[in-house]
């Protein structure tokens, strides 16, 4: 890259290791958050697993359900980011607190919608072909889960406002303290103690309700009483819910919960077409899948963090040239703003650089950390070296999105991540794993194939929406 398009201007703060430490500080505290989240995820598995492979698979069908909900409405929250991380750079703090309030209603909505989406989950169940002896348990499980939907919404978008401001450490304490919440409420209500009974699957649930119910009240104690928020805090701005303001966030945060969805209903729709290929393959995709998904919070962290930098960036700049409408003025600010964008991304393929290295030279000592079945092991060899080549892609299209976040240009994201998921991703993916049209098939690894072309589509069409929105 040529020196004009990075600029090096240290007087203006754009030196490339300012930037990095500035991405860094938000970035690493939502990064340990969100393997905290995770981690709830890995504790249901792994405490709900000593009930027996019933319980296990109960909890298991019903996160395939709840989950791409609960996704969906975080990508949607997501559309607070933007604007409060520019008027924060901006200094005008006046506008963020009755924005933010009306995301609450908007949460709540979601909420709702979602509770009772997660209500008919016996037709999903159906779909998916389940055995009929688990359906009461997954309806146990989804019970416990339907009460967390509510804090889900309050929580998301105190989160979205939060890491807007940059103040990320509070979401990362908040995290941790939720996952320990998590296990010794687990613990409790699945197992029983004293006088509480054994709840088993439905203790999972109420546990994950529990834990994220008192993130709700950790988050409001911290805004409600931290001097930081005072200028901003959304809690003096009650009001009846703005359709205007509600449009605003929607117009913004829609196109990225559909582009979650999207790319979570990929890997959903890949389980369901390789159910049929033996345990053999759906052992090792399993062991790829899970192992990708861990090292995805790496860039993914990174991009949310990128978002909040080119928000204030943007903010930033529209404040120290309000008055300063000359042609040289605006270039330097749009100048700034990119390199901004472009460290971010240089930062995330570079993390996931190092990630796709393990993946790539170790893809056997990681197989045997799952199983120490040969067959299995060979073919999850396999998958891992596919999946640390599309790292890189992957990154790419990751960081790529967070930038447009930060600069509101969310609404190409939906269109962008549809073709190239669902219609390269998973139509090649499909013709080299089931058929013998192109290559005779492939089996999991041509889903893999897929998966490659597909992220590779989505990051250079993301990349090139970037130079146009940037420049």
């Amino acid at each position: 890259m040529s020196s004009s398009f990075l600029p090096d201007n240290t007087e203006n703060g754009t030196d490339f290791r300012t930037e990095v430490y500035k991405l860094l500080i938000i970035a690493l505290p939502i990064m340990g958050a969100q393997l905290a989240q995770s981690g709830m995820a890995v504790a249901d598995t792994l405490m709900t697993g000593r009930l027996g492979a019933d319980a296990l698979a109960a909890v298991a069908l019903g996160a395939s359900i709840w989950t791409p909900l609960f996704l969906f409405m975080a990508g949607v929250m997501l559309g607070l980011t933007p604007f409060v991380a520019q008027w924060q750079g901006e200094n005008k703090p006046e506008k963020t607190g009755p924005f933010t309030f009306q995301g609450f209603w908007l949460g709540l909505a979601m909420s709702l919608i979602s509770i009772i989406l997660i209500s008919f989950h016996t037709y999903v169940l159906d779909l998916m072909s389940a055995p009929v002896h688990l359906y009461d348990l997954v309806s146990d499980y989804l019970l416990g889960i339907m009460l967390a939907f509510p804090a889900i919404g309050l929580y998301q978008t105190m989160r979205s406002y939060t890491e807007g401001l940059g103040l990320t450490k509070p979401v990362l304490i908040i995290s941790v303290i939720a996952l320990l919440i998590n296990i010794l409420a687990n613990a409790v209500l699945i197992f029983g103690w004293g006088p509480i009974p054994a709840l088993g699957v439905l203790g999972c649930g109420i546990a994950t309700a529990i834990a994220v119910w008192s993130s709700v009240i950790m988050m409001w104690l911290n805004i409600r009483y931290r001097s930081r928020y005072q200028q901003t805090t959304p809690f003096q701005h009650f009001s009846l819910p703005e359709p205007r303001i509600l449009n605003t966030i929607l117009q913004t945060g829609l196109p990225i919960g559909v582009a979650i969805f999207f790319e979570v209903g990929l890997f959903t729709t890949i389980a369901l077409f390789i159910a049929h290929l033996g345990t053999t393959q759906v052992a090792a995709h399993q062991i790829a899948l899970n192992v990708t998904s861990v090292t995805f919070m790496i860039p993914l962290s990174l991009a949310m963090a990128l978002t909040v930098r080119v928000g204030h960036s943007l903010g930033e700049q529209k404040r120290k040239h309000t008055d300063d409408t000359a042609p040289e003025a605006v270039y330097v600010s749009r100048r700034i703003t990119r390199f901004v964008a472009i460290t971010g991304i240089i930062c995330t393929v570079i993390a996931s650089g190092f990630t796709a290295s393990i993946m790539f030279f170790l893809p056997e000592s990681i197989a045997r950390l799952y199983t120490a079945d040969t067959e299995v092991i060979a073919l999850a060899v396999t998958l891992l070296h596919l999946a640390a080549v599309f790292q890189l892609s992957d990154a790419l299209q990751v960081s790529a999105s967070g930038a447009l976040r930060g600069y509101k240009d969310t609404k190409i994201i939906m269109p962008i991540t549809l073709v190239s998921y669902w219609v390269i991703g998973m139509g090649l993916g499909y013709v080299l794993a089931l058929t013998d049209i192109i290559v005779p098939a492939q089996g999991v690894s041509g889903f893999w194939y897929g998966l490659i072309a597909g992220l590779s589509c989505a990051a250079i069409l993301l990349c090139w929406r970037l130079r146009k929105t940037a420049s």
